[in-house]
């Protein structure tokens, strides 16, 4: 469909001023049921007392990391401090993590399983693209609060970017062994699933940096959706 005008350009920075075509494939999704066997941490079913406890203090100590980094700025905060405001020790942390950094980005555990699983589950009659973005777009409508706070962590700390790409690395190979199993090809030869997979990956990368923090978590998934439905041009031929 043609237009005019970037769709929801109030929202962000607009990728371009020139009237484009929008893909004909379709950027909508049907929602995404939880996937069976499918990792509980990653839903609302309930956890074992381990589980939940490992839980619980992942997300202590992230929140502290990305709350104290959010005042402070991230060279302003020490690993001592993250600990100390999560109330656990320094060696806790990095069973954790293994720096400040991937504190603040790397996603909860059981996110990766739950969107391989999420993958697996789409139907057999979506063409790739329309799977991926199904699930990635439910992905960012369940997760958007969570993705908004690090994109502002993010830009106001350019040092964050590359282990945000690091953090990404999981999801892009669930989606490259997903893609290769779909079209049957060896992802070591054909470069389609890994072409996949890292559109997605610049989708995400796009979305952080041309976001507008005022625009709330509408504004993040109306970009994101923008994006890959132009990325998704030269993608959905498969």
């Amino acid at each position: 469909m043609a237009h005019d005008a970037a769709p929801g350009a109030g929202f962000y920075r607009p990728l371009s001023k020139a009237p484009r075509e929008i893909m004909t494939v379709s950027v909508t999704f049907n929602p995404v049921p939880a996937p069976a066997n499918h990792d509980a941490t990653a839903s609302d079913a309930p956890l074992g007392l381990r589980k939940r406890k490992k839980l619980e203090t992942f997300r202590a100590l992230q929140s502290s990391a990305q709350r104290l980094v959010y005042e402070r700025g991230l060279d302003n905060v020490t690993i001592d401090e993250i600990a100390e405001a999560a109330n656990v020790s320094k060696r806790t942390f990095f069973n954790y993590f293994d720096s400040k950094e991937a504190a603040i980005v790397e996603a909860e555990p059981g996110r990766v399983e739950w969107f391989t699983a999420a993958l697996a589950a789409r139907p057999a009659d979506e063409t790739l693209v329309q799977a991926l973005w199904a699930v990635g777009a439910a992905t960012l409508v369940r997760d958007g609060c969570k993705l908004q706070e690090v994109a502002k962590l993010v830009s106001a700390n350019p040092q964050l970017v590359a282990h945000q790409v690091a953090a990404f690395v999981p999801y892009r190979e669930a989606i490259v062994e997903w893609a290769a199993e779909r079209t049957g090809v060896d992802p070591a030869i054909d470069f389609y699933p890994e072409l996949l997979a890292r559109a997605m990956n610049l989708m995400l990368n796009m979305t952080v940096s041309r976001w507008r923090p005022e625009s709330g978590v509408e504004g993040f998934v109306q970009l994101a959706t923008e994006i890959y439905a132009q990325l998704a041009d030269g993608l959905a031929a498969r």
